[in-house]
């Protein structure tokens, strides 16, 4: 068999695939969320009905794993997990050769084995067989690549796969003070799939962690970019994904300020929110394009059936009018879809004279598409990215054309080797340290991005857990961790390990907090009293009741059977949502 080296060539079999499925082409999101997914797959030895519990949007996962295994055979070709996977069957099929290897090499050692997958972890006790001369070196506190099938259950079952090994405890930390390590050895406690121990720190005491306290992300930026600015020395700005690092690129290059940055994945430009919300600006620039109608007739709340919409592009493109100046006065349309219609023709014109953010606010929360967002599941962080990035651009348009040249910003990265300014990604940065750590973007929903509940979900979280833990200890001598006062970025992280009165940066004044737009003042929370237990009526899912709440995020279970996460301020806000 061949292996496929070139990720050019893995893309395009995946994507053939997924048009023969889906009958559409795939974004280059989809793509890699598909092969994330395979590799997690093959990585975790799923089988059966294993496989039906991963979800990759838009597609029958089981159906595709099974579709792509066949095609690579075909082909005789295979990708760099199956190398694993032959591996174990041969190694399974034919003892000679698991022998021979055997007498070869008498002793094996393995780093990072917190990181080390199930399928290599089968492979490793195949090896080591009988005489078990295995030395595994790992920590299950550091393991922040579950999405990468990381099994770091197998260094807790380590006393049953091999009763006559030894345990060792390293817990000395001799990079951090006193401070950042005490403090995080607290925070990490609170994990229960973990062995007990304790962190101390080898070195004398410094500063305590400091909170630098924001109203929301678009202060953060403006103040992690006023920090960039004065920066002389060595400080890192940790965050969970890279999208967090978008609006301060983009402020940073505006400004010149010098920073480090690897090269910054660029799914988010081509991400389906972003695409959509892009599409509607220029569908309010070109009112006429059939194209651009059909492709978002449906996700504006507007009621509008599939036949209504094309015959509504057929006359557009024909006329060159406005669409949805035909659909306010189209004969075979519902008195709802013309009064939302005309709603919408309203929004378009108004929009094109607003400021970036505001444009993307009103997209988002007036026109429907946030409400198409929340039923479906949709990443409305994406949205948040794009409306701070908004603010600097004074009309829509503007905002596109930045996006266009954000984009080769960011994919060409920033190698300036002497900057002292560093961005990074947490699990970039894993094996890394600093002088100075700032933690940004830390709010329920973000970091940690997924919230506590039971089952493979508090798994998730415990793993949220480990990767705040391994950004705390990056720093060598100072840890700062971004706040925010917005109603639905609270932070029960922050709560567990910030002491209490160490903001290090002034509240911004009364006059800076008149210039904000309206929807951004602060202003007593909509979702009051939606507490667990309290029963709900949503408009689209029925009657429920909320089991559990996290800041802004509820979990409702409706009378249906169906269990949703919503966002209580935006629901409540629109309408979607109220106590019965």
């Amino acid at each position: 068999f061949r292996l496929l080296e070139d990720g050019g060539e893995k893309n395009a079999l995946v994507g053939e695939l997924y048009r023969s499925q889906c009958r559409e082409y795939a974004a280059e999101g989809t793509v890699k969320a598909i092969q994330t997914a395979l590799t997690y797959a093959k990585n975790q030895m799923l089988r059966g009905e294993e496989l039906s519990q991963i979800e990759v949007e838009g597609i029958d996962f089981p159906a595709f794993f099974q579709a792509y295994n066949q095609a690579l055979r075909q082909r005789k070709q295979m990708d760099y997990d199956d190398q694993m996977v032959y591996a174990l069957e041969i190694l399974r099929r034919y003892p000679e050769v698991l022998h021979a290897i055997q007498k070869k090499y008498r002793y094996f050692s393995v780093d990072e084995a917190q990181d080390t997958s199930k399928i290599q972890h089968t492979i490793i006790r195949l090896l080591a067989g009988e005489r078990g001369n295995l030395f595994l070196v790992g920590d299950e506190d550091q393991s922040i690549y579950g999405f990468r099938a990381a099994f770091p259950q197998a260094l807790m079952e380590f006393d049953q796969v091999y009763p006559t090994g030894r345990i060792l405890r390293l817990e000395q930390n001799y990079r951090s003070t006193q401070e950042i390590v005490a403090a995080a050895d607290r925070f990490i406690q609170r994990n229960q799939n973990r062995r007990p121990k304790h962190m101390t720190a080898a070195r004398g005491s410094g500063m305590e962690l400091r909170e630098l306290s924001v109203y929301d992300r678009k202060e953060q930026s403006r103040l992690l970019c006023a920090i960039g600015e004065k920066c002389f020395r060595e400080t890192a700005v940790l965050y969970r994904d890279n999208d967090s690092a978008l609006p301060l690129i983009d402020l940073l290059n505006r400004k010149g300020i010098p920073y480090r940055c690897r090269q910054v994945d660029s799914l988010f430009f081509s991400n389906r929110v972003i695409r959509d919300i892009g599409d509607i600006i220029r569908l309010a620039q070109r009112p006429w394009d059939g194209e651009l109608w059909m492709n978002l007739y449906y996700k504006l709340g507007a009621g509008i059936s599939r036949a209504l919409a094309q015959e509504a592009a057929v006359w557009g493109e024909q006329t060159g009018e406005s669409i949805l100046g035909w659909m306010c006065s189209a004969p075979d349309a519902s008195p709802f879809t013309k009064k939302q219609c005309r709603a919408l023709q309203t929004h378009m014109e108004h929009l094109l004279e607003e400021r970036g953010d505001r444009a993307v606010y009103r997209i988002v929360h007036f026109m429907g598409y946030g409400d198409y967002l929340e039923e479906r599941g949709g990443d409305v962080g994406k949205a948040d990215i794009l409306e701070t990035m908004g603010i600097q651009e004074p009309t829509p348009a503007r905002l596109l054309e930045r996006l266009e040249e954000l984009q080769d910003v960011v994919q060409a990265g920033s190698v300036r080797g002497d900057a002292p300014f560093i961005l990074s990604t947490i699990h970039s940065s894993k094996g890394l340290e600093y002088d100075r750590v700032i933690l940004a973007d830390v709010a329920d929903g973000i970091l940690p991005k997924t919230l506590p509940m039971e089952g493979e979900d508090r798994d998730a979280y415990e793993e949220e857990r480990r990767l705040f833990y391994v950004g705390m200890t990056r720093a060598r001598n100072g840890l700062d961790i971004v706040t925010f006062r917005k109603v639905g970025l609270e932070s029960a992280f922050a709560g567990e390990v910030l002491p209490k009165g160490k903001q290090a940066e002034p509240k911004p004044s009364d006059k800076l907090a008149g210039k904000l737009p309206r929807w951004n003042r602060p202003t007593e929370s909509p979702d009051a009293g939606f507490m667990p237990g309290v029963r709900l009526r949503h408009k689209t899912f029925g009657t429920g009741t909320l089991s559990s709440r996290s800041g802004d995020v509820a979990v409702v279970a409706f009378d249906g059977g169906v269990v949703k996460k919503i966002a209580l301020s935006v629901a409540v806000r629109n309408g979607q949502l109220e106590r019965i």
